[in-house]
């Protein structure tokens, strides 16, 4: 059972179809500032962070040991611009609470089902997981468990074989396998110290130095708590079994070929590059990046590995008109004359659009414009109105790939003056105001529904789809031309 302590609405349709606009300003968005929150998960209390638009494509960042979300501070800034990104804290760790042993025998299997509960509370979960140490075995669980969550993977110092470990832990992980007697507990609990946090975060740094020492201050706290300490160690004694499912994961990865980025500080101590490789062994479509760092990768290049992710998994706009249907693979012959594959599933969403009476425009509309420069201001080549419902779906002024120098504004009309050939439409997002001249011959439209059967040949669309499984295009939103309108968008 979960119970948010703060949340947000859940945009839809029309909030998908610009959920990929951040994309085209640039490989990283401006930063978007990071919310905090408590959430009650199976009698819990669970801290996670989360930044984005939830209409955007979900990254569940899953962090390592003996870390927290605090792990993903710089980085999630970075992509809340392109993604809805969220990181829970796991019972015992940051800032999450960490429950007497009465409350909760602690192992992979049951942090995973905390999760596991925490992301079904956020809708239908569909997901990009970045997975880095102990975020590794919690994330192939989920994976595993719920193989129709899976949109992506990205694998930070996150191994699946024996491979990825270095012979000295992979004798001390040998040394704690089995029933857990007091000598092996001590031996779990002695890894289990602001020592061990220090050694993963400075050894093979570039700049030891300089890191920021509010990450193992951050972690140190934790540590100090009995409760957390407990939990840590139950953890550290639960590796074997993780060792053991390595042939599960590789198999399920063989199986399903996820869309897989690996992002490895190449001078981890206990995490050592062959972990990558083995990771392409499995997937061979796999992109590996490899940073001069150590274990938190991200404390040293967030800033690139932001990039790379941004770059891999963005979704992008598709324009053209239906070629042929064939189930649920539509094939669509671009604007650009190419010819692209699109898969629907149960959750690609789909729409149109009908005219809209321009005389209606009023100020209080919440509109998306589409336009260009014109003169000493923009001339729009579109307006979609919104519904009621869908006011604020892509707020803001930003880059729009409709054509040559377009942008986008989500804005409010705060006034609207009659012009010749069209109208003037002065537009409100946050503290920012802008006017956009309408001509007499842009398409002002708003939604309408349609569903599957619409979807024929020469039918005209506009699409937002997304990398998948397989290297497919996966559509998560279309808007497909109805009773002769066409999506302007």
């Amino acid at each position: 059972m979960f119970r948010p302590a703060s949340r947000c609405l859940a945009s839809r349709f029309l909030a998908a179809l610009l959920a990929a606009s951040a994309c085209f300003a640039g490989p990283v968005a401006h930063a978007d500032p990071v919310s905090y929150h408590y959430a009650s998960v199976d009698g819990l209390r669970l801290f996670y962070r989360e930044a984005g638009d939830r209409a955007k494509p979900t990254l569940l960042l899953l962090h390592g040991f003996p870390s927290s979300s605090h792990e993903f501070r710089d980085l999630m800034p970075l992509l809340a611009g392109q993604f809805h990104v969220i990181a829970p804290d796991y019972p015992g760790m940051g800032y999450s609470e960490a429950p007497p042993a009465e409350r909760f025998v602690p192992s992979f299997d049951k942090v995973t089902s905390v999760i596991e509960h925490f992301v079904a509370s956020l809708g239908e979960p569909h997901l990009i997981v970045y997975m880095t140490d102990f975020g590794g075995p919690v994330g192939m669980r989920l994976a595993l468990n719920h193989p129709d969550w899976i949109d992506g993977l990205v694998f930070q110092n996150a191994v699946i074989s024996e491979d990825g470990v270095d012979p000295a832990r992979r004798r001390r992980d040998a040394a704690i396998t089995g029933e857990a007697t007091e000598a092996k507990r001590a031996l779990a609990e002695s890894h289990v110290s602001l020592a061990t946090a220090l050694l993963l975060y400075r050894h093979g740094a570039r700049e030891p130095d300089a890191l920021n020492p509010d990450a193992w201050t951050n972690d140190a706290a934790a540590l100090a708590n009995p409760d957390s300490r407990r939990i840590m160690t139950d953890l550290q004694l639960d590796i074997p079994n993780n060792v053991a499912a390595f042939p599960a994961w590789q198999a399920w990865l063989r199986e399903h070929q996820p869309r897989t980025l690996v992002v490895w500080g190449r001078n981890d101590p206990i995490f050592v590059p062959a972990g990558a490789e083995a990771i392409r062994r499995e997937v061979p479509d796999a992109a590996i990046h490899y940073y001069d760092t150590g274990h938190f990768a991200l404390e040293e290049d967030h800033d690139d590995i932001a990039r790379q992710i941004g770059g891999f998994f963005a979704p992008v706009h598709v324009r053209g008109r239906i070629e042929s249907v064939e189930g649920a693979t539509v094939t669509v012959r671009t604007r650009e004359g190419t010819r692209q594959v699109l898969k629907l599933d149960a959750r690609t969403r789909l729409a149109a659009v009908k005219p809209y009476d321009r005389a209606r425009l009023e100020p209080g509309s919440y509109v998306g414009a589409a336009a260009v420069p014109s003169g000493a201001g923009l001339g729009a080549l579109e307006v979609m109105v919104y519904r009621e419902e869908r006011r604020g779906t892509g707020e803001g002024h930003y880059a729009w790939d409709l054509a040559p120098g377009s942008s986008m504004t989500g804005a409010t009309v705060t006034a609207v003056t009659a012009e010749p050939g069209g109208r003037d439409l002065d537009l409100r997002y946050g503290s920012e105001t802008l006017r956009v001249h309408v001509p007499d011959s842009a398409p002002v439209v708003t939604y309408a529904p349609a569903g599957r059967e619409d979807l024929v040949p020469g039918a005209y669309l506009f699409a937002v789809a997304a990398p998948g499984d397989h290297g497919q295009w996966r559509a998560g939103a279309i808007s497909v031309e109805k009773d002769g309108v066409k999506p302007p968008l």
